[in-house]
């Protein structure tokens, strides 16, 4: 059986470079970084004292799940340079793209749904799936 503290140390020093992203977490603002785990967790105890916080109000994640890239802040800006595709049923109700990008013709059906105020929908992928949207 392996303790959590030993499994950390083997994260760490499988990976020593990880960023660490500290932020707000009211608005997600980025209060500083730090390369390491313990590095991170001591950074973010510094700012709490410094800045006079809760230990809610400050938290720290690595910088590639903070900023949604595998590179972290390069992520972050090649993401904000790239025109986002919209997710969900198009402006006419057509077709619905899903988070991979695809879009599927939308079936609408011919029960009427009261609590939706509307009619069922779904979509069917390439394999053959029926997917429901509401």
């Amino acid at each position: 059986m392996i303790t959590f503290s030993e499994l950390r140390e083997i994260f760490e020093t499988y990976n020593p470079s990880a960023q660490f992203v500290i932020y707000s977490t009211k608005n997600r603002a980025v209060l500083g970084s730090a390369v390491g785990f313990e590095a991170a967790k001591d950074k973010a105890r510094q700012i709490r004292q410094q800045k006079n916080l809760k230990f809610d109000e400050v938290s720290f994640m690595t910088s590639k799940r903070f900023y949604g890239g595998s590179t972290g802040q390069q992520g972050a800006s090649a993401a904000s340079t790239t025109q986002r595709v919209g997710l969900g049923v198009s402006r006419d109700g057509g077709t619905f793209t899903n988070a991979y990008g695809k879009r599927y013709p939308v079936e609408y059906s011919r029960t009427y749904n009261p609590s939706k105020r509307g009619r069922f929908r779904g979509y069917t992928d390439a394999q053959g799936n029926y997917h429901d949207i509401d």
